[in-house]
């Protein structure tokens, strides 16, 4: 299993941050990694509901809430991909800082293809899934401070 996390300070209030993390279907208006995405499942944002990311090309991602803990944490399994994961929760945590938010992301992930994955992971994955992850969170930073 590889694990990292990446953080960053957003100009808004924790409960806006929280409501573009809680919207699960609009990732696709902040993350730049996700051309187009939607809640695949009826009724409120909790543990099991589930999104539909399509991340250009064939990639896509489908994802389950796991744990919610509004407003200061929320989870995310990938459920469904063509991506070589072999598992992967994605944890966001927002913690208040005065009007600002600390927003820390930290995905745990294992690859498929064992020791192949395990080389892959350590030359291309994890950097690319690092960079991602740093995009993403300047998107919802971008966003929110609009």
């Amino acid at each position: 299993m590889t694990e990292f996390a990446e953080h960053i300070t957003i100009n808004a209030p924790q409960e806006k941050v929280w409501a573009a993390l809680a919207d699960i279907g609009g990732i696709h208006l902040w993350n730049p990694g996700v051309v187009g995405s939607h809640q695949t499942s009826a009724g409120a944002v909790a543990v099991g509901a589930r999104r539909h990311c399509d991340l250009g090309g064939k990639n896509y991602l489908d994802e389950e809430v796991v744990k919610h803990d509004a407003p200061n944490a929320i989870t995310f399994r990938i459920v469904g991909t063509n991506m070589p994961f072999k598992s992967a929760d994605i944890r966001f945590t927002l913690q208040p800082n005065g009007a600002a938010t600390e927003v820390t992301v930290s995905p745990i992930y294992d690859l498929k293809f064992g020791p192949l994955g395990s080389l892959l992971d350590m030359v291309m994955v994890k950097r690319t899934y690092q960079k991602g992850m740093g995009e993403l969170l300047a998107g919802l930073k971008n966003h929110l401070e609009k």
